[in-house]
């Protein structure tokens, strides 16, 4: 039920940093540095001098469609829809503790997403045969890392993370438990690495691993990470510079190490993969996820299917 409170009228951007505060006990230290970035780059430079006491649902929403369609404000830099999603759960958990609080009167927080269907870039089958057989001639850790997101799916920091401990041979599992990120060091004006528990209960998962690439998994210590084999780790930002000069090299399009994962799960469609599997699998909390981020089916595959139509 909403307080009812004499509030002052207060700047919104003020009391972002309040709920930022407050909110930070509650989080995860990689969360909370997510949050406090889109707050500072995204959120702050739109509202700038804009009352809390103003904000209302048609002025979220107006939020919302400028950054679909421009990017970001100062830079204009195009967003993703993925980090425009994070930027409304962050204004909804901000404005549902207004509510809470009494500064404001509550207002439907449901909002549209249009024009969110951006184009991916996926390698073609050539590109991808072309990319598959320069990592099994050229074979090193790093690769068969590469492979893996190529045929588990995996994310990058799940990848960079990895220790042979959570590879089982006999039993043909990868268990996923950790995420390797690089974050902001607020108390030193730095960044740093750290290695987590994966986001979600959904995140933590068994992948099989396929036969295919049984062969390539040479373990040596148990503690070692598996795309070094030593105690040192690879981090993203390192993976992902490495994997362009692979790119480059190879003359592929411009395609980035998540779309690895876009690729793996529209493959996964294409083969006949049950989606609830696929899912979880992916580590979604369920099966539409799936289907609305990762699924693009590729034009070769869409010309099958419509051959199969008869008039």
């Amino acid at each position: 039920m909403f307080k009812t409170r004499i509030r002052k009228r207060i700047i919104f951007n003020e009391f972002l940093d309040e709920w930022l505060t407050i909110h930070k006990v509650n989080v995860k230290e990689s969360t909370y540095v997510t949050y406090y970035n889109h707050c500072k780059n995204h959120i702050k430079p739109y509202f700038q001098k804009q009352y809390l006491q103003d904000i209302n649902h048609n002025i979220i929403q107006q939020f919302i469609d400028y950054h679909l369609k421009y990017g970001n404000l100062r830079t204009k830099k195009e967003l993703s829809v993925k980090t425009v999603k994070e930027l409304i759960n962050v204004l909804k958990l901000c404005l549902k503790y207004a509510m809470n609080e009494g500064y404001i009167q509550p207002f439907n927080l449901e909002f549209k997403l249009l024009n969110q269907n951006k184009a991916i870039n996926m390698m073609n089958q050539n590109d991808y045969h072309n990319l598959v057989s320069y990592l099994k001639e050229n074979e090193s850790y790093f690769h068969i890392g590469i492979l893996m997101m190529l045929s588990m799916g995996m994310r990058i920091g799940e990848v960079c993370a990895l220790k042979n401990k959570n590879i089982n041979l006999r039993k043909k599992e990868i268990y996923i438990n950790s995420t390797l990120q690089r974050i902001q060091d607020f108390e030193n004006n730095k960044t740093k690495i750290i290695i987590t528990p994966v986001k979600t209960i959904h995140s933590q998962r068994i992948i099989p691993i396929p036969n295919s690439l049984v062969q390539y998994l040479k373990l040596k210590d148990d503690n070692y990470f598996f795309l070094t084999q030593s105690t040192r780790y690879i981090e993203p930002r390192s993976f992902r510079y490495k994997f362009k000069k692979i790119i480059k090299k190879l003359q592929i399009d411009e395609v980035t190490v998540h779309s690895l994962r876009h690729y793996f799960a529209s493959q996964c469609i294409e083969l006949g993969f049950d989606y609830n599997c696929l899912s979880e699998i992916l580590g979604h909390s369920s099966p539409s996820t799936t289907m609305n981020l990762y699924v693009h089916c590729q034009d070769k595959y869409k010309q099958e299917c419509m051959n199969k139509i008869h008039i």
